[in-house]
């Protein structure tokens, strides 16, 4: 089993607060805790771009990007917020997609670890979320999504996400029961 945390919370993405992005940090610090305390793994995913977007031409094409210059490579934007930094023993993988498996060698890390379970969190639910655990489920993984560990730009976003994820491509369970399902 793995934690996969396919993106930076707390972020302004084209100056639209994610919805509810405060109240996800702490569900997701305590399931690194958990998963850190019973030797599991926690990959943490970073997004990153190019300053001119030359890594992903049609992003900047179709939304302002380039004008708010999120997570620029080597700018705090693209850090992930301390609380939830990468600690001792976790991996980092750094993406330029909302997929976390394009263009990076998570799906090695997790074959290598003979990892066929992913929980996963962040921000946000319709997009990286969504596009990760859409791929994920393509490569067999399966995966879960605790409903408080994921924030979207509005709440009708975050329902709908959780209802496209659930179809299918996920379980979509609150904290409680996933911590139920490691009984």
């Amino acid at each position: 089993m793995a934690v996969v945390l396919p993106t930076v919370p707390l972020v302004k993405m084209l100056n639209v607060d994610v919805t509810k992005q405060e109240d996800i940090v702490t569900p997701i610090i305590k399931l690194k805790d958990y998963f850190n305390e019973n030797g599991m793994l926690v990959v943490n995913i970073k997004t990153e771009y190019e300053e001119d977007f030359s890594d992903w031409k049609m992003l900047a094409e179709r939304f302002e990007v380039k004008k708010y210059r999120h997570f620029i490579k080597g700018t705090r934007d693209a850090e992930i917020i301390p609380p939830l930094a990468p600690r001792e023993g976790e991996l980092l993988v750094v993406k330029n997609r909302w997929n976390a498996f394009f263009g990076t060698n998570l799906d090695e890390i997790l074959k290598e670890r003979n990892i066929k379970n992913l929980v996963l969190v962040g921000a946000a639910t319709d997009v990286c979320v969504f596009e990760t655990c859409s791929y994920a489920f393509s490569l067999n993984y399966n995966c879960i999504v605790p409903i408080e560990t994921t924030a979207s730009f509005n709440a009708e976003r975050k329902k709908m996400g959780l209802e496209m994820l659930s179809f299918g491509r996920s379980q979509v369970v609150s904290v409680e029961d996933l911590y139920k399902m490691f009984e």
